[in-house]
């Protein structure tokens, strides 16, 4: 019994983190401009690389930020502190958005190989 409520109360913390995190993407306009680029150009596959681009922006900056911070501590360079996060931002953007796209191409390459795979499968 104690295993199973440990369980379920572990399933509506997860889920409950799931929810804010669904909201937080909804408000930010993540959601709702892929979902509008992809009827826009009436293909799904763009609002799918649309929205790994902008959530690979939106993790890289508080990432880069603390990594920025870290960086500081560790190598001890007195800066402004503010700059700091600036810098560490606009580096941590950067690198969100080079990893959404270096994702999007193994998704676009590996689905290429899938349907190939699966055409191949078909004439046989």
């Amino acid at each position: 019994m104690i295993v199973m409520l440990v369980i379920i109360g572990a399933g509506i913390g997860i889920g409950l983190f799931a929810c804010a995190v669904a909201a937080t993407l909804v408000a930010l306009g993540v959601v709702s401009s892929s979902v509008a680029l992809g009827f826009f150009t009436k293909r799904p596959a763009t609002g799918v690389r649309v929205f790994l681009l902008q959530c690979g922006v939106l993790a890289g900056i508080p990432a880069g930020a603390v990594t920025a911070w870290l960086g500081r501590t560790l190598f001890e360079m007195a800066d402004e502190r503010w700059l700091i996060a600036v810098y560490g931002g606009i580096g941590g953007a950067l690198a969100g958005a080079v990893l959404a796209l270096l994702l999007d191409f193994i998704f676009r390459r590996s689905h290429a190989w899938l349907e190939a795979r699966r055409s191949l499968k078909s004439e046989i």
